[in-house]
């Protein structure tokens, strides 16, 4: 997995999350109508607890690209990584922030991915010497 797909997991993983809340008000919408049937309680209780997992696994996630990100060595990569894969910022939104034109950013983001991808190459390493230790 290459940097890029690593910071958007937060992102994709943001997205079913707010997929599964759509589908709660919309089972919430239906109970209602309803009049607080027994097998739509159960389909919402069973979604919310899913949902749950999932925003703790958000967190967890969001945490742990956060310490990458804090592993880069020039604070406007850092920025510019925070806002654009934790916050899900547009371009357009960094751009005026930051104060630089999209192109600058467009000519930033590859350094500061090259810096994920090396952090996420030492950890990668780490992990498997400490794997063989185990293994010994």
């Amino acid at each position: 997995m290459d940097a890029k797909e690593y910071l958007e997991q937060a992102r994709y993983l943001d997205m079913r999350i707010t997929a599964k809340l759509a589908q709660l008000d919309e089972l919430h919408r239906l109970m209602l109508q309803a009049g607080g049937s027994d097998s739509i309680t159960a389909k919402i209780m069973t979604l919310q607890e899913e949902t749950d997992r999932d925003v703790d696994e958000l967190v967890a996630l969001k945490k742990e690209i956060m310490a990458m990100i804090r592993r880069v060595s020039k604070p406007e990569y850092q920025t510019l990584l925070e806002l654009r894969y934790l916050c899900f910022w547009t371009w357009e939104r960094i751009s005026m922030n930051m104060h630089y034109s999209q192109s600058q950013l467009f000519n930033l983001l590859p350094c500061a991915l090259k810096e994920i991808d090396k952090i996420l190459s030492e950890v990668a390493e780490v992990n498997e010497e400490n794997l063989e230790k185990l293994q010994e």
